[in-house]
């Protein structure tokens, strides 16, 4: 579809204060970093116009793939980490998937087996020209699949955000965490607010302590530290 809304999740971040990043127990990516550099290895282009299944183990390459592929996927189904990988082969044809998008932990099975597949990394390689977002991609959430093969619930960046307050001035001090998973729905809430605030993120991985470590704010006048935060919530 095409899009009458240039505001794709890229535009976002390239607006974001530059204090602001993601973080995970082992990395942290600057949010501006994402609107001039690439998590799949510059291999976008390979993903345009394409349906893609994300289906990375790590939240935070869930979030840096989400935000390099909206605007340039025509869809967008993103595998949650409880999903059966029984039910993979009815959700690849359901969506018509064609492309994949791994990371090193993701599982391995013959259902990936895609015409376009890329790892993501938690890390973003500079490139001098990033392709333009311009589809106004669909968003497929998952269903629990508690009783079977999981339902699929198409939705659109705008529908997802029309909840979110307009955007308000951010100075990037702010640190959001979630123990709801960015996979499903009420998670992914929390990751576009940060993403259209200027927040930075937290995201917390399944069996961690509800204490948090993770690394300070990287500025051009302090360098990373560490710094223990208690971030409360439920998962």
């Amino acid at each position: 579809m095409a899009c009458t809304d240039s505001r794709s999740l890229r535009d976002h971040v390239a607006n974001a204060p530059q204090a602001a990043f993601f973080f995970d127990n082992t990395a942290d990516v600057q949010f501006t970093a994402l609107d001039r550099g690439t998590s799949l290895g510059g291999r976008l282009g390979e993903f345009d116009g394409r349906s893609v299944l994300v289906a990375t183990a790590s939240q935070l390459t869930a979030a840096l793939a989400l935000i390099e592929l909206d605007g340039c996927a025509r869809r967008i189904t993103i595998l949650p980490p409880d999903a059966e990988t029984d039910h993979l082969p009815a959700v690849i044809a359901a969506a018509e998937i064609d492309a994949v998008v791994l990371d090193s932990g993701s599982p391995r099975h013959p259902a990936f087996d895609l015409p376009v597949h890329a790892a993501c990394v938690p890390s973003i390689a500079p490139l001098e020209q990033m392709p333009a977002p311009h589809l106004r991609t669909e968003w497929v959430l998952l269903t629990s699949g508690t009783t079977g093969v999981p339902k699929m619930v198409v939705h659109d960046l705008s529908a997802l955000t029309a909840a979110i307050a307009a955007k308000s001035a951010v100075d990037g001090a702010a640190v959001w965490g979630t123990f709801y998973d960015i996979r499903r729905y009420g998670g992914l809430q929390i990751f576009l607010r940060a993403v259209l605030s200027g927040a930075s993120l937290v995201l917390s991985s399944a069996g961690e302590p509800v204490t948090v470590i993770w690394r300070g704010v990287r500025t051009a006048a302090s360098p990373t530290f560490p710094v223990r935060r208690r971030i409360g919530g439920a998962r």
